[in-house]
């Protein structure tokens, strides 16, 4: 089977920059520039002198696990779930589900335990040691669409978090049957998850809250939320946030957290200026209105468990970060840059002393990687999942002696199974993704950067001196035309084109453009919470036939595709689709009600359609149950 992927811009290479009359390296991947060092801290280290203790590889969830004698790894792409030997060669593969979640692994028990994101249930996978079979030990059902996974230190509790349901789940994994053991509620869009060494609490990271939350697991089973700073800047330059920020700064797109110790965590997100308007000068037709990128990467390393929640941030150049892993042994943490097809070491990562390492660019050939899931072996060295390409790539970061080498080798494995898409959905798939100078000035911005998760950074955007709100894609795209919050684009193709040219990038070619709408239409719609059914229906009724919600709001995309004068900032918006809604917010085109609710009780700042004033609170409810599931 041949990887399918589309070849953009650049690999590696190394241009001279001088300054002050000295040179010096400056890296770039694939057009991203990453400036005169790939990690900076921004604030003083809270790690100690030494060290942190042991963390149990089972702690966290990824989408791939180190075996003693492999690997295991969950493709979202196809939905396998794919045991390896050492050299990334496909020993055995079993169907678990396509746009599956995370996995982790009990080492002892043999047992990868994988979300099924879309079927709702985790799945228990025994690994046989002596015939290499993969084989269904038990599944259970859980809320609606499990991602985040890990086990707890005795590895008898695992834990999920839930995205559409929004709840972090105990099961009791001591026996087959997988029994709630309890519940917590979360905030919207969780991901990762990860567990302390001394399993006394958790950590939730969200792509759309600017948050992480910290879960008491021993009496109180509350979600503590922390924010993730962002007042953090650096001096170094363009990328990390320069003088023309002055607006407000928010965290998007943490995917992974994980636990360095029992008292340090580390999550990597997205820090996004929507609008950048400095001393009255505003460059029109771009994202934010500056005249630098509006996104930078960070690291937030966190001191968990005490009176308070210190926190430090780095600064990193690897665009997207979406996975991570910890090396207790060598005390090297490693980050997966997958907008920018590299991984980054940090060493001394937990300790006062945290200093960049080697950054390794994991392309092959001309095809990109996008590397989302890290793991360590036993001897120290490291395996990258590539989901563009589906296969295994080892980096060999320890010398012979044991320590860390002063360069890498990258070793790529074979393609392990078929993209469930066609070649020019996966090429839209790997352009949606990149972090190219084809797609937007420099290769700072990608489709995927203000859509994570091709879903939405909650965020309105300065364009065109309005503030935008960024739309849902899931689902979106087939039948809702025309395109824009002002219907100003008629087809997806016009839509892609104009959102290049904001972007800033040199320009798609034709077959390009096509592929990437491609994927976009192949997207499926998200999945919508549990809701009370009785509840619904009265909801629908209200939404059909009191309010003339479908005067405009008719048909499979609830959209009448029109255009319509309503007393807004724009002259003309257009009619949204209401599909996914529960995943969409905030609301309007403007991003002005933050919540359904506020949609429903007061119109926000968007005022002519129908009048919901004299809704009481249950029937409010109502209305808001039956939007969430649509």
């Amino acid at each position: 089977m041949r990887p399918r992927s589309l070849a953009l811009g650049l690999l590696a290479a190394s241009v001279p920059l001088t300054i002050g009359g000295f040179a010096l390296a400056r890296r770039m991947v694939n057009n991203f520039d990453m400036g005169p060092t790939a990690f900076e801290m921004l604030g003083r280290p809270i790690g100690g002198a030494k060290p942190a203790g042991a963390t149990a590889a089972h702690l966290t969830g990824s989408r791939i696990m180190a075996t003693d004698d492999g690997a295991v790894v969950i493709d979202a792409d196809s939905g396998a779930l794919v045991r390896t030997d050492r050299n990334g060669k496909n020993l055995a593969q079993l169907a678990i589900g396509r746009e599956a979640g995370l996995l982790t692994y009990d080492a002892q028990a043999r047992i990868a335990y994988v979300a099924d994101r879309l079927g709702d249930r985790i799945v228990a996978v025994k690994l046989d040691k002596l015939d290499n079979k993969l084989e269904i030990a038990a599944s259970w059902k859980t809320p609606a669409e499990p991602y985040g996974i890990a086990l707890s230190p005795d590895r008898k509790t695992l834990f999920v978090s839930t995205i559409a349901d929004r709840t972090f789940v105990a099961y009791d994994v001591s026996g087959t049957t997988g029994k709630e053991k309890w519940r917590a509620a979360l905030a919207r869009e969780p991901r990762g998850i990860a567990v302390s060494p001394d399993g006394t609490r958790a950590m939730v990271a969200y792509i759309a809250t600017g948050t992480v939350d910290q879960i008491d697991l021993v009496e109180t089973h509350r979600p503590e939320h922390i924010a993730l700073s962002t007042t953090a800047a650096s001096s170094r330059g363009r990328f990390r946030g320069g003088s023309s920020d002055n607006g407000d700064s928010f965290a998007r797109a943490a995917f992974a957290v994980t636990f360095m110790g029992d008292r340090q965590a580390v999550t990597a997100f997205q820090r996004e200026t929507p609008v950048q308007i400095a001393n009255g000068s505003e460059r029109t037709g771009s994202y934010g209105g500056g005249f630098e990128p509006p996104v930078v990467h960070q690291l937030a390393f966190l001191g968990v468990g005490g009176a308070s929640t210190p926190q430090t941030i780095a600064a990193i150049a690897q665009h997207q970060p979406r996975a991570l892993a910890w090396d207790g042994v060598h005390d090297a943490l490693y980050v997966a840059g997958f907008g920018s097809d590299s991984v980054l070491q940090i060493r001394n990562a937990s300790q006062v002393n945290v200093a960049e390492g080697l950054t390794t660019v994991v392309t092959s050939g001309k095809s990109k990687c996008g590397p989302d899931g890290l793991a360590i072996m036993a001897d120290g060295n490291v395996l990258v999942w590539c989901s563009f390409t589906r296969n295994v790539e080892r980096l060999d970061v320890v010398d012979a002696k044991g320590t860390l080498a002063t360069a890498t080798k990258l070793s790529p494995g074979p393609s392990l199974v078929a993209s469930a898409y066609t070649d020019k959905q996966h090429d839209g798939m790997v352009l949606f993704s990149s972090a190219d100078a084809a797609v937007s000035q420099r290769g700072a911005l990608a489709c995927s950067t203000c859509h994570p998760d091709q879903r939405a950074d909650g965020l309105s955007w300065r364009i065109d001196k309005h503030e935008l709100q960024t739309p849902l894609l899931n689902g979106r795209v087939t039948g809702t035309h025309p395109y824009k919050w002002d219907g100003g684009d008629p087809t997806l193709r016009d839509s892609l084109a104009s959102t290049m040219k904001r972007l800033g990038g040199f320009g798609l070619q034709k077959e390009q453009t096509d592929a990437l709408a491609s994927y976009l239409e192949a997207i499926p719609t998200v999945r919508v919470p549990t809701r009370d059914a009785t509840s619904v229906a009265r909801g629908k009724k209200m939404f059909d036939e009191q309010l003339g919600c479908k005067s405009c709001h008719d048909g499979a995309m609830y959209t009448d595709q029109e255009r319509h004068k309503l007393t807004g900032t724009l002259e003309q918006s257009d009619t949204p689709s209401l599909k996914g809604l529960a995943a969409s917010a905030p609301y309007y085109h403007d991003g002005s009600a933050a919540t359904l609710e506020a949609l429903i009780r007061d119109r926000a700042a968007v005022h002519g359609m129908t009048e919901p004033s004299k809704l009481n609170d249950q029937q409010v409810a109502d209305l808001t149950a039956f939007l969430e599931t649509l």
